[in-house]
């Protein structure tokens, strides 16, 4: 490929997130990817989709997803819309031709995605999914162990994706509280994350358990305004999972954790081991070697604490050895989803892990709403 080029759908903050990524990787890995350019980017106003242009430095502005992906300077779509915007403009995208990335999760509901994923088999075009947490080091450092069996059987796990913020019952609606437009509520919005890296760490979920609940069920439609709506999603979920073999763990999401910030945290624990991890200490894995002598004054048992800061194999800056940013996770991601589509292969995480991801989405729902264990769809 002589060039790849973006064009970006929405700028909001996570729009915004993206155009830095993609600005920041030719920095990381000069060379390794065709020139990049930011050929064009789309809102719904004019004004705003030229001060994006402007500000984000993209060579064009567009109003419809249609004039968006019908420029041929733009190879690459990233979506970056809320949830109900998705599926139309990642088909009209594939339709194109175009390759896509898009923000997850990846539709609504299931049978939206499956519509996408049929659409992408007959698309020349790939299409990835943000899940950047699979990029941060120590989470890399973890699958490695994992892989190489270093915890033996698993016995169980524990994700978690809390958040803050929404308590306050005079905080005004938004698109994230209803559930026509964005298909769920923390689950949709925290537990797309844990969800992914549970599959990435542990393997496919076989059946599961949920409880949801909603803290305020009406706010304000705007601010200050008197008249009120209906919440129609969840504040926070519960989860018992079984994965594939039976093996038994939890996962809980909520955007009302007093005292939270981004607190996406995991345990897992096996016969020969123990991983755990922390994002707001993200710079670490912990990780226990149950092999190890035990006894007195002579054993080495203990939680070990790995340094995985910023070690991506390849990477020209920054060193090793400097912190962690959140920011970078998303450049990974990005550059992993331009790799692909430079050397033609499947993205990871891609379609198929979108595809997984909103099963488990829905069959929690399910759950929830009409009781009882669910088996989740495998694909």
């Amino acid at each position: 490929m002589a060039g790849i080029g973006i064009g970006l759908l929405g700028y909001g903050g996570i729009g915004k997130v993206h155009t830095l990524a993609y600005r920041e990787i030719p920095y990381y890995y000069p060379g390794q990817l065709p020139e990049l350019s930011l050929a064009a980017v789309c809102t719904a106003r004019r004004e705003s989709a030229e001060a994006a242009a402007r500000l984000g430095g993209f060579a064009r502005a567009y109003t419809s997803v249609e004039e968006l992906v019908a420029d041929p300077a733009v190879t690459v779509v990233d979506c970056s819309l809320p949830n109900s915007a998705h599926k139309p403009a990642l088909l009209a995208a594939l339709a194109a031709g175009k390759h896509v990335y898009c923000e997850k999760p990846l539709a609504v509901n299931a049978d939206d995605a499956r519509e996408i994923a049929k659409a992408a088999a007959r698309s020349g075009g790939r299409l990835g999914m943000t899940f950047n947490y699979r990029y941060i080091p120590a989470v890399m450092r973890a699958k490695q162990l994992l892989s190489d069996g270093a915890l033996g059987e698993i016995y169980s796990y524990h994700f978690e994706y809390l958040h803050t913020g929404y308590q306050d019952p005079t905080r005004p609606l938004s698109w994230r509280m209803s559930r026509e437009a964005s298909g769920g509520g923390a689950l949709f919005d925290l537990g797309s994350h844990v969800i992914d890296l549970a599959r990435y760490l542990l393997g496919e979920f076989e059946s599961l358990f949920a409880t949801a609940k909603t803290y305020v069920t009406e706010r304000p439609l705007a601010s200050g305004s008197a008249e009120m709506g209906q919440v129609t999603v969840d504040d926070a979920m519960w989860l018992q999972v079984r994965l594939a073999g039976g093996v038994p763990g939890t996962i809980h999401v909520s955007r009302f954790s007093t005292g939270a910030l981004d607190g996406l945290q995991f345990r897992v624990e096996g016969r020969k081991g123990a991983l755990r991890f922390d994002l707001m200490d993200g710079n670490w894995l912990y990780w226990f070697d149950a092999t190890r002598k035990a006894g007195g004054l002579g054993g080495d048992l203990g939680w070990q604490r790995l340094e995985t800061v910023h070690q991506y194999p390849g990477a020209v800056i920054p060193p090793g050895r400097t912190i962690l940013g959140w920011t970078r996770t998303h450049a990974e991601c990005q550059y992993s989803f331009l790799k692909a589509v430079a050397s033609g292969a499947q993205p990871s995480p891609g379609i198929a892990d979108g595809l997984a991801v909103q099963l488990v989405l829905d069959a929690a729902y399910a759950s929830a709403e009409g009781g009882g264990w669910r088996a989740v769809e495998r694909i």
